[in-house]
């Protein structure tokens, strides 16, 4: 969809003192930093038709984390789910309503495995993950909360 809008903005047949910006280009290289598509891809792939409640992706980094705000008062535990490339290590832990729920600390290996967590949510608040990245940095990672159990109204 982005090549679309990029190859009509880039139309020769526009006059040149048009009012259409003008995309910035830059030299690609095969040494690119990653930027988490392919993570995020590995994802959606593994939860279609799961309803997301939030996502990011990105360039690994030594220190990574999100906070989910709370979630519906219906929903009673969410999957939280965590893909990484290019071989460093994860640690991850979790927080709800500020507090740590040391029973779902999880360490992993950046190797497009998908690492998934229920996160019981007793009452609505806020839900956090942090992670701790060593090793090698040259990858991307995805992340991504999605509705587990909800109440029947």
């Amino acid at each position: 969809m982005a090549a679309a809008a990029l190859t009509g903005a880039c139309d020769p047949s526009e006059p040149a003192g048009s009012s259409s910006p003008t995309p910035r280009t830059s030299r690609s290289s095969s040494s690119a930093v990653p930027d988490g598509k392919a993570a995020k891809a590995i994802l959606d792939q593994a939860f279609v038709g799961r309803q997301e409640l939030g996502s990011g992706s990105g360039a690994l980094q030594s220190q990574l984390g999100n906070t989910l705000p709370a979630p519906d008062k219906n929903v009673l535990s969410v999957t939280f789910a965590f893909t990484c490339t290019g071989n460093g290590k994860v640690a991850l832990k979790f927080a709800v309503n500020g507090k740590n729920v040391s029973s779902a600390a999880h360490s992993s290996t950046c190797d497009r495995s998908v690492f998934q967590q229920s996160v019981e949510v007793p009452d609505p608040g806020p839900i956090t993950f942090e992670a701790d990245v060593t090793g090698s940095n040259n990858g991307g990672f995805a992340y991504a909360y999605y509705t587990e159990k909800k109440q029947v109204p």
